[in-house]
């Protein structure tokens, strides 16, 4: 299998991990995070942050392997912006 082959196989994938990313941190910060007297309380379950680093890190290795086509932009672009929103928050 060529290096092309791979990454036409794996740019879809790809595209679900940054969906599925950029989603579940949507819906994690919806659901468990407070600002509440000027504090930031998130009340993120252990597993759910260490799934959501599993995902970021596979997500932007995918986004690496696959960079001449859309979805790994998009991919790279949804792990900034979690990135973004998790240094932010803090």
């Amino acid at each position: 299998m060529t290096l092309k082959r791979f990454r036409n196989i794996i740019q879809w994938p790809t595209l679900a991990l940054a969906v599925v990313l950029f989603a579940g941190d949507w819906f994690t910060r919806v659901h468990y995070v407070a600002f509440i007297d000027n504090a930031y309380i998130d009340s993120t379950p252990r597993i759910v942050n260490q799934i959501w680093l599993l995902l970021l890190f596979v997500t932007f290795v995918f986004g690496i392997v696959t960079i001449p086509r859309v979805p790994s932009f998009l991919a790279l672009l949804s792990v900034l912006w979690v990135l973004f929103l998790s240094i932010q928050g803090h």
